[in-house]
């Protein structure tokens, strides 16, 4: 028997607006979709997160809408490691559960960069979640969470990465023990009943957040979404 969650968040990440300067309007437009959290896709064009007022503001239209962060989805590419900083320090205003970063260079580098963050999200209550890149193995997550960080971190898994790259389903199973963010097409020809019954099983109790590139009406992508958060809820309660 699988333990059931009462009211498992669904989100939606910002990334949907990558193209434009996030604002009131985008928030209240997912929250009127239904759902609760946000994966913020802290792109310097897209949020003002080097600028205390521009997190002032984020943080009032965030309590607006009635959603909170499922997490903040640290830059790609930085030239060093310092300019995304002020990412994680939205922190210091608004509550930010998990901070994702992508493993980037050498192994030896994204070490100590991953230690680096970890050390400084500590005294903030967040969770720093690492995130491989494409076509890398499950398991490699699982080994740098194991054996190559000192701190304690966990894995964020991108679902429609991992089923192209393999089983979705034994991707789970092997990072299962260190989940910490989960995001999810919102079509796709993904197993999508064994993949909730898989959630449940390894008991995964955090936000799905749905997230995927969209090049047509925002509000087409988040009626899609929110039909495919009303059918995982369903095989979510029935296992």
């Amino acid at each position: 028997m699988f333990r059931l969650v009462a009211k498992r968040p669904f989100g939606v990440s910002t990334h949907l607006y990558r193209t434009r300067r996030l604002g009131r309007e985008q928030l209240l437009e997912i929250a009127a979709y239904g759902f609760e959290v946000v994966e913020l896709f802290a792109s310097p064009a897209h949020v003002e997160f080097h600028n205390p007022a521009g997190i002032a503001d984020l943080q009032q239209w965030l309590a607006e809408a009635g959603l909170t962060l499922a997490s903040v989805h640290a830059p790609i590419g930085a030239e060093t490691p310092e300019l995304n900083e002020p990412a994680l320090f939205i922190a210091r205003r608004i509550p930010v559960p998990v901070f994702v970063m992508h493993l980037e260079g050498t192994r030896d580098k994204a070490r100590r960069i991953v230690e680096r963050f970890a050390a400084l999200a500590a005294p903030l209550a967040v969770k720093v979640a690492v995130e491989v890149p494409e076509h890398s193995p499950p398991g490699s997550a699982v080994h740098v969470v194991e054996n190559e960080v000192e701190h304690t971190i966990g894995i964020a898994l991108d679902f429609a990465r991992a089923d192209r790259d393999g089983d979705l389903v034994d991707a789970i199973e092997i990072v299962a023990e260190h989940l910490l963010a989960a995001r999810l097409p919102i079509d796709g020809n993904i197993d999508w009943p064994s993949v909730m019954t898989t959630v449940q099983k390894v008991g995964y109790e955090g936000p799905l957040v749905f997230d995927g590139r969209w090049h047509g009406s925002t509000k087409e992508y988040l009626a899609r979404a929110r039909a495919a958060r009303e059918k995982m809820e369903r095989w979510l309660t029935s296992t």
